[in-house]
């Protein structure tokens, strides 16, 4: 299986998304698709390359357009959105002058232009809606323009009809429907422009210039190369004006570096020797040499840029409910209209049931209730992407919200990843074997263990997640772990026992060393909290979550941690399956982990968390990536979990009380009201701009 990404222009609502969706799906090869209107673009996953052409050839078919990159897309929308405005600066000239000769004019010659510059005006200035629902109705898809050419067309027909004496009810709708399609375009326009502001933070991430970068060779040259070829362990120069185009840490300089597509900060950041340094940075003054850390399409940028992506093609659980409400919607807005026809053409006259029928067609397009969940949640990630947080799985933001229970690893993530150590009582040479040893594992006490020893180690290793490490090297078999870990291996480790109890008031993580199945000693190490550890957890109890923590590290060193943070339950020693286990009969759980015995829980738990720092196991399996190190991050998710939720849920009721409420009236059903096609149309095109403007308010929360 492989993924396939297209950008996608001449969408007008959410249900052309669906609709490109639903067909593409059929494909047979193709094994799941989600289509983005708000972000104009397509996720596929196929079989094979052959399967590419048939998704873009069904795309064309339906009447869309593939835009080869970028560039290309944004180009397309500000076309899109010229030609939208001159369309509705036509539309209401025209409106006006028809209206004009309706209202003061009654001549034949009145009638003449009002039936000519309404055809004109329906045909030219609304051409995107015939071309869609025809091109949708021949592949058996109904969508809001299915409703509007049906409205409009209504309206229009039923006055040529009067205008050559077919009827005899003596009126004449062609300024009505003239007038949709000025109010439906209007509507367009405006939901447009605000979409188009809505992906103000996208942009910005995409303008970030980091194609090039400038190498420092090992001999002082310095050669410029393309940025996608940054590996970890360079060495690059940025100069003043220039983007920063891989994480990394300052060697040498310091500068003041514009950071906002981050943080949103106006404030730049100053940056010298030992700071770390994040991919898009914009130097503003002096020169900064950086080491990179890791490949530069690994950075934070690009996450971000990949992430903002996926964020508005990712379907929730409610997203999913809407879609399927949305597929039927249509079909059954038009046999409710025929009905409302029947109904006042037998109760009232030809007339009446016209205008009842159309104005229910124009009243129900089903787009604010298609938008409500995806533009929130596209909103939502840029937001949390300022803030130093990266949403894999919107989904998950959904969940987030209903967690009453947090799973937090010790080592790596309640702690921080560095321990100190603060006694052993192996000889030179064995501690040196120890931390030479230990260079083999990404574990936390392994790398506090290992730091600044770089070494290659020919022996064989076996590293058993959560007990400990056996390594083998010509006759010789190493052990290093927990006491327990030493003991199901037989090995005696009384004399051990009482050197570490000499010092048990110092540190708490005990780490035993063995050779040849005898114990030569161990090591005492002790960890200290992360930043924002103790606000996250009184953040969490004063929102009535349970904290716990699962650990493979000991007994005193798990219940000391957990006395610091005031935790009452925690589980020590566990196996990575236990661990699992835990996590698996728990529902509605979030989990927080960071290590390569953590990936299996973390995708398992209901919602996850890791770091950009962790394991790259973890990081792929995690829900949210926090990029800073403070926990109190996680506090930021909750918050902002719930108020996309309740935005969400506001955008639904409006959607849905807007129909309940509307359609009734529309019918004529209500008793004193009645509502022409035309203020029909307006009303439907206000309820989309209504759920855009409300998903907005996420933006600067």
């Amino acid at each position: 299986m492989q993924e396939f990404r297209v950008k996608i222009g001449k969408m007008t609502c959410v249900n052309c998304s669906n609709a490109i969706e639903r067909a593409c799906k059929k494909i047979e090869g193709v094994e799941e698709a989600s289509v983005s209107y708000v972000n104009s673009s397509g996720i596929f996953l196929i079989q094979n390359d052959e399967k590419r052409k048939e998704i873009l050839e069904k795309i064309k078919k339906l009447g869309f357009e593939i835009l080869e990159d970028e560039q290309s897309l944004e180009e397309y929308k500000i076309k899109k959105h010229i030609e939208l405005r001159k369309n509705l600066l036509l539309s209401i000239v025209l409106s006006i002058v028809v209206m004009y000769f309706e209202m003061f004019d009654q001549s034949f010659f009145s009638q003449n232009m009002q039936m000519f510059l309404s055809f004109f005006g329906i045909f030219y200035c609304g051409r995107d809606f015939f071309f869609h629902a025809f091109l949708g109705f021949k592949n058996k898809n109904l969508d809001m323009n299915t409703l509007i050419v049906l409205g409009t067309l209504s309206a229009f027909i039923y006055s040529c009809l009067e205008y050559f004496k077919v009827f005899n009810e003596g009126y004449l709708y062609f300024s009505g429907a003239m007038m949709i399609v000025s109010f439906v375009l209007l509507g367009k326009y405006l939901e447009n422009k605000i979409k188009l502001k809505a992906e103000n933070y996208q942009k910005t991430l995409e303008k970030i210039d980091t194609k090039k970068a400038r190498i420092l060779l090992e001999n002082g040259e310095v050669k410029e190369i393309s940025s996608a070829f940054v590996k970890a362990g360079d060495i690059i120069l940025v100069k003043e004006g220039e983007s920063i185009v891989v994480d990394g840490v300052v060697l040498s300089g310091s500068a003041e570096v514009n950071m906002s597509f981050l943080n949103g900060e106006f404030f730049p950041v100053l940056k010298k020797e030992n700071d770390e340094v994040q991919a898009g940075g914009v130097v503003l003054n002096g020169v900064l040499k950086i080491k990179a850390t890791k490949k530069a399409m690994d950075s934070t940028l690009e996450q971000i840029k990949n992430l903002v992506f996926y964020a508005g093609n990712i379907k929730t659980p409610l997203a999913t409910l809407t879609d399927k409400i949305s597929k039927y919607f249509v079909a059954s807005i038009i046999v409710l209209a025929l009905f409302v026809f029947l109904f006042w053409f037998f109760k009232a006259n030809l007339n009446t049931a016209f205008l009842r029928a159309c104005a229910v067609l124009l009243i129900s397009c089903p787009c604010a209730l298609g938008l409500a969940t995806p533009i929130a949640l596209a909103i939502a990630s840029s937001n949390a992407a300022r803030n130093f947080i990266l949403l894999k799985n919107p989904a998950a933001l959904e969940r987030l919200s209903e967690i009453k229970l947090v799973y937090f690893d010790k080592t790596g993530t309640l702690t921080k990843e560095e321990l100190d150590v603060i006694k052993h009582n192996l000889n030179g040479d064995g501690f040196k074997k120890l931390c030479e040893i230990e260079t083999l594992s990404s574990h936390p006490i392994a790398k506090s263990l290992s730091k600044n020893i770089n070494l290659e180690l020919k022996g064989e290793v076996n590293i058993i997640s959560g007990e400990g490490i056996i390594y083998k090297e010509d006759d010789d078999i190493y052990f290093i772990g927990s006491r327990y870990f030493l003991d199901s291996n037989g090995i005696d480790t009384k004399e051990c026992d009482q050197f570490f109890n000499q010092f048990k008031n110092l540190g708490s993580i005990k780490v035993y060393f063995a050779k040849n199945f005898r114990c030569l000693g161990g090591v005492l190490l002790d960890s200290s909290l992360k930043e924002g550890a103790k606000e996250l957890i009184i953040g969490l109890k004063k929102q009535g979550i349970k904290s716990v923590i699962l650990s493979g590290d000991n007994q005193e060193s798990v219940e000391k941690i957990a006395k610091e943070l005031d935790i009452s339950d925690f589980y020590s020693q566990l196996k990575p399956e236990e661990k699992l286990q835990i996590i698996q009969n728990s529902k509605k759980a979030l989990f927080v982990g960071d290590g390569l015995n953590d990936a299996a829980g973390l995708s398992l738990a209901s919602v996850s968390m890791s770091f950009s720092k962790a394991n790259e196991l973890a990081r792929k399996t995690g829900d949210f990536i926090l990029i800073k190190e403070n926990l109190a991050n996680i506090l930021y998710c909750f918050f902002l979990s719930k108020k996309t939720k309740k935005i969400i849920k506001l955008n639904l009721f409006w959607a849905f009380i807007y129909n309940v409420l509307c359609i009734p009236i529309a019918a004529g059903f209500v008793p004193f009201i009645t509502l022409s096609p035309h203020y029909a149309a307006l009303a439907m095109c206000f309820s989309s701009i209504t759920v855009v403007l409300n998903s907005l308010r996420l933006k600067n929360i």
